[in-house]
């Protein structure tokens, strides 16, 4: 087995298959969203193994000039709920701009006026809403999901890094927050509202290092507060991924919700579907993305969405000013 692992086949050190390139949307300068509301499974410091990317979009959403948050719900996904609750509340004290609701207040919000619903994790909360009021979709001028995936692509963040476990292999991981609830993406795909994609290839660009919590960490409380409790994530990334910084997938969220126009984005068919990619056999269902919709005409609840996988070559100097 492990003479297997050491092969080195493309796929199998990068997590990807070849596929047909997307065709992107012309550059626009899309406007940013205007009044959101936020349902996130934030658990920063809650483990080792616990990513801290909820709170980094948390500040980057809550900086003056940033969008009217309506309101910002807890839901589980990174940690049980009680633990998600608590974080977003703490954080919330912290930073003094936001306030935690329940839930079901989100049907107050969308009844007070359209919003972008941005889901940091799992949709349970937005598909639990949208079935008992399913007349407020209408409400909704856009849902960023963080999740989706194209057919053959792995999150394997080691690619072939040197200190990785498993020759360089590494851990492979989900798309967790499809994955965490997969009857509630179906329910929030079959609304028609616009719908964008946030995958992990979009995150893969951006990286944060130790340098980039030090300077977190020097300025205000609510900065120094989330610093502090992302150092045990970048840890599990330096020792056992093997790489220098992680993968920030909901603070790139964020950055779509405030510059759309720093990503690329194509228009696309989504859907849930099991992928025949031979390296993940015991894989089950996932939402994945297509330009042919021929390739998803067996999925469950396919429907039109905008998928952004890439960044404009400008998006760094962005995200770095964000830490």
């Amino acid at each position: 087995m492990a003479l297997t692992l050491a092969i080195p086949l493309g796929p199998w050190r990068t997590g990807r298959t070849a596929l047909e390139p997307l065709t992107f949307l012309p550059a626009r300068a899309a406007p940013p969203a205007q009044r959101i509301w936020i349902d996130t499974d934030a658990a920063c410091g809650h483990g080792r193994r616990t990513d801290p990317d909820d709170c980094l979009a948390l500040l980057a959403l809550a900086q003056p000039g940033g969008p009217q948050i309506a309101g910002v719900s807890a839901v589980a996904g990174n940690a049980p709920l009680e633990v998600t609750q608590a974080t977003v509340r703490a954080l919330a004290v912290q930073l003094g701009t936001f306030t935690v609701r329940s839930p079901q207040d989100l049907a107050r919000a969308l009844e007070a006026g359209p919003l972008t619903i941005v889901a940091l994790g799992p949709l349970s909360n937005i598909a639990a809403v949208l079935q008992g009021r399913p007349d407020l979709a209408s409400k909704v001028e856009r849902l960023v999901a963080v999740m989706g995936r194209r057919p053959g692509h792995l999150f394997h963040p080691a690619e072939g890094a040197p200190g990785a476990t498993l020759l360089g292999h590494g851990p492979v991981f989900s798309d967790f927050n499809f994955a965490q609830d997969p009857q509630a993406t179906a329910t929030v795909l079959s609304f028609q509202f616009p719908m964008t994609l946030i995958p992990y290839d979009a995150a893969r660009q951006v990286e944060i290092t130790r340098e980039h919590l030090d300077r977190l960490a020097a300025r205000d409380g609510a900065h120094a507060w989330v610093a502090e409790r992302s150092r045990a994530w970048l840890q599990f990334w330096n020792e056992d991924i093997g790489r220098k910084g992680f993968y920030p997938f909901d603070l790139v969220a964020a950055g779509y919700v405030m510059r759309p126009q720093l990503f690329e984005c194509a228009e696309v068919i989504a859907g849930i579907a099991k992928d025949s990619l031979f390296l993940v056999p015991w894989r089950d269902q996932a939402l994945l993305v297509t330009q042919r919709p021929v390739e998803l005409e067996h999925a469950e609840a396919a429907r039109p969405a905008l998928y952004c996988p890439a960044l404009q070559p400008d998006a760094s100097s962005y995200f770095a000013a964000k830490q």
